[in-house]
């Protein structure tokens, strides 16, 4: 049975408001903030991800260069 929405009571058990708000508890600008905020920590992460891949130091790199070649310097690496 359809309860008006300007109902104070249940017609069927008189509970008063047994309906829930249709209206979220969290209001849209608090939601479209947080889903800014989380998308500039996203691309911040990512940012940061993709520089220290570009520009981390090089321990552990190897020259991949076969050894017979020698590097443009004229000496052997």
């Amino acid at each position: 049975m359809p309860v008006a929405p300007d109902a104070t009571r249940c017609p069927s058990c008189a509970a008063k408001e047994p309906w829930f708000p249709d209206e979220p508890t969290v209001s849209r600008r608090v939601i479209r903030l947080l889903a800014w905020g989380g998308g500039m920590v996203l691309v911040g992460v990512l940012l940061f991800m993709s520089g220290v891949m570009m520009f981390g130091s090089a321990d552990g790199e190897h020259d991949h260069r076969p050894p017979h070649v020698e590097s443009e310097e004229g000496g052997p690496r």
